[in-house]
């Protein structure tokens, strides 16, 4: 059975993930949802320490945010189980989900979900999945989204557009956040993986 690997965002944990995960697991699947390896300054974990506090907007990360994504998908490597995976997460997490398809285990990969994030080095992605047999994703955006804007997250379904996936996109009118009224959405999509 696939596991799916569900990520949290920055501030978030993976006791904060889980429930919602749960929910939209079907029956007989694994599931992970790790902790990021940074500790947040004001509250839980992030995947990648923005140099300053007014950063998480700006459009490309430094040398040293990079180091740290690249550090957390090292360490994720390591916790990932073998056999078929959905990679997905919520804000920072979706974007660590994308640059996992970076490492071997895209091999794996039948499905990638990302709610409410953006990509972090689009044309490095696009050229890693143009090398990887074409899978499905699942984007999920709010339009009124003060921490990711929309525009930054319909990158996302261009770049996987390009490469021949099968993208399946829900826009809501909500801001940052996994509204509830879409868990059966994200539910339905994973059950049609199987």
């Amino acid at each position: 059975m696939p596991t799916l690997v569900m990520m949290h965002g920055m501030t978030g944990t993976a006791e904060m993930m889980k429930p919602f995960a749960k929910s939209i697991l079907p029956e007989g699947w694994n599931l992970l949802t790790p902790e990021a390896s940074f500790s947040h300054p004001k509250r839980g974990f992030t995947w990648w320490r923005y140099e300053k506090e007014d950063e998480p907007r700006k459009r490309l990360l430094s040398s040293k945010e990079l180091a740290d994504v690249d550090a957390s998908l090292h360490e994720l490597s390591n916790q990932i189980p073998e056999g078929p995976l959905v990679l997905g997460g919520f804000s920072q997490g979706g974007a660590i989900a994308q640059e996992l398809l970076h490492l071997p285990l895209a091999s794996r990969v039948i499905g990638v979900i990302c709610i409410a994030t953006r990509c972090i080095r689009p044309l490095e992605l696009q050229h890693t999945l143009q090398q990887l047999p074409p899978q499905k994703l699942l984007w999920m955006h709010g339009e009124k989204d003060a921490r990711v804007t929309f525009d930054a997250g319909k990158e996302i379904v261009e770049v996987f557009n390009k490469s021949g996936w099968d993208v399946s996109s829900i826009a809501h009118k909500k801001g940052h956040m996994i509204p509830v009224e879409y868990h059966a959405n994200i539910e339905d999509w994973l059950y049609d993986l199987r």
